[in-house]
């Protein structure tokens, strides 16, 4: 019994090495949700840590996009209403979420060839300093966020 107690100490380690990506270390994992009509918006959701003096989040970008907006989903009584957001001012050290049901990108016009499994990067711009990048997997329709 002493000598299995290794062993399967060993095979329950290794079982956790393979298969998925494991969850950034900045917190929820950026994905890209496809649109349900081809020629609509995707939305998109992450966790992003901000990282130094930015002063606001002013837009995010793809090379694979031809544009993305920000929004915001916000309830009136028993309606959501969406509206884009211009800036969203941050701090460093701050984590910025975007989640179905509140914050999230409006991704338009995904480049012909993308599909469902593919990674986009989303390229974060500020008022002040460089650019922050981010891999965002792109989900199927009905896929798990």
């Amino acid at each position: 019994m002493r000598k299995l107690v290794p062993i399967l100490a060993t095979l329950i380690a290794l079982a956790g090495c393979g298969g998925s990506d494991p969850a950034p270390a900045n917190g929820f994992a950026p994905v890209i949700r496809l649109p349900v009509v081809m020629g609509r918006p995707g939305s998109g959701y992450f966790d992003l840590t901000i990282a130094g003096d930015r002063g606001a989040l002013v837009s995010v970008s793809s090379p694979q996009a031809g544009r993305i907006e920000m929004h915001e989903t916000m309830m009136n009584g028993t309606m959501a209403n969406m509206h884009p957001i211009a800036r969203i001012p941050v701090r460093d050290g701050e984590m910025l979420s975007f989640r179905p049901g509140g914050r999230h990108l409006m991704v338009y016009d995904l480049r012909p060839g993308v599909t469902a499994g593919d990674t986009i990067t989303l390229v974060f711009h500020f008022e002040r300093g460089g650019t922050q990048t981010l891999g965002a997997v792109l989900q199927p329709v009905g896929g798990d966020i």
